[in-house]
């Protein structure tokens, strides 16, 4: 048994970065490190940074697991934890369930979790399945009310409602007169990191309607790429809109998440599927064309996936004005038809008061900073 412990050790060992000075203590620790650039911009204060994804081992916080054979990076998490002890430790990644376990190990630091993504059934079902039970975390901040009934049964937490954090970082800026239509790429990357090559017909068939539609009104789409240009699947995106919309598109791509949110603002017509950006811009108060079947089968899942705008949440008559969840041209010119002709006052009066409490907007995330800084008592 030793000897198995012994190999495992020197095959975790030359996989880490190993620091040899220690860290500070700081009221405010990061569990894994992805958003911590926008978690700078909320507190605008320092903070330490329990990194995960590539792991930077404080070697004399991990001796005394050597000294006991103890390998486990869950041990070195506890270890660093007693060392800095912070009141606070947030995650912006929900799931990420070793943050719920390691709460069991410390009852008096607040454990905050922050949702990052709109996720459908498949999500939620599949982490009943899989994870440990008995999961805890003191406060969780999701997207919308509807979700909270599906963390309640996989988590035990408080729930806030915090909108899309990065969102609620930028400014909505006052959109000048722009009737064209932005779509919002859905092209996307499967839980394996690879683009999906062959989006399901449900999109296809959705794009060549709304290229009819164009063709038809004269009228050009602009569309807001989902990848950088740094991502393997960048040209694939791009030659899939330009093979359907030939010179009927105009492509918007860009490396900084704030310029897209900016992006939104240029444009009064949003038209998405079922990207966490279309929700966000609701928040924004855009006029949005949503087209999202009831269920869609995606390519790396093996069942069909409810998808309607604003599952988990009632289905309500009022969405139809706006979004349709059959896919043929009729319905697809009806849809934007509706949205182009509508005034964004009439939009703000008939429509955005239906639809509000599909995603939250804190301005600069003031909400969320005052509260976590009472927490870590700052």
């Amino acid at each position: 048994m030793k000897l198995q412990k012994i190999f495992k050790f020197i095959k975790f060992f030359f996989n880490i970065n190993f620091r040899f000075d220690l860290p500070k203590k700081n009221k405010i620790l990061l569990f894994d490190e992805i958003h911590a650039d926008a978690l700078k911009i909320i507190f605008k204060k320092d903070f330490n940074i329990l990194k995960i994804r590539k792991k930077n081992i404080y070697f004399w916080i991990y001796l005394k697991q050597i000294i006991f054979f103890d390998f486990k990076f869950q041990s070195y998490c506890i270890n660093y934890i007693k060392f800095t002890s912070p009141n606070v430790i947030i995650c912006f990644n929900t799931l990420r369930f070793q943050l719920y376990q390691l709460k069991n190990y410390f009852k008096d630091i607040n454990f905050i979790s922050i949702s990052n993504g709109t996720y459908f059934d498949n999500k939620y079902e599949a982490r009943k399945k899989t994870w440990p039970k008995n999961l805890k975390c003191d406060y969780l901040f999701i997207n919308n009310k509807f979700h909270v009934s599906r963390y309640k049964k996989i988590i035990k937490s408080n729930y806030r409602i915090i909108g899309y954090f990065r969102n609620n970082l930028v400014k909505i800026n006052k959109t000048k007169p722009n009737k064209q239509f932005l779509y919002l790429s859905t092209l996307y990357a499967n839980h394996l990191g690879v683009i999906d090559r062959h989006p399901n017909n449900f999109h296809k068939k959705l794009l060549n309607f709304i290229n009819l539609y164009l063709i038809k009104y004269n009228k050009k789409i602009h569309i807001l790429l989902r990848s950088s240009k740094e991502y393997p699947g960048h040209a694939f995106e791009i030659n899939y809109y330009k093979k359907i919309f030939k010179s009927n598109c105009v492509l918007h791509r860009s490396n900084q998440w704030r310029k897209k949110y900016r992006k939104l603002d240029d444009f009064e017509n949003i038209i998405f599927t079922f990207t966490a950006m279309g929700y966000e811009a609701i928040a924004r108060k855009k006029k949005v064309a949503v087209f999202a079947p009831y269920k869609t089968k995606f390519s790396d899942y093996k069942y069909n996936v409810k998808t309607y705008f604003g599952w988990p949440g009632p289905d309500k008559k009022g969405f139809r004005f706006f979004s349709t969840k059959k896919i043929t041209y009729n319905e697809v010119e009806r849809v934007l038809n509706n949205v182009y002709n509508c005034s964004q006052s009439d939009w703000n009066k008939k429509y955005y008061n239906i639809i509000k409490d599909q995603s939250y907007y804190d301005s600069d995330n003031k909400e969320f900073r005052d509260f976590i800084l009472k927490l870590a008592k700052i």
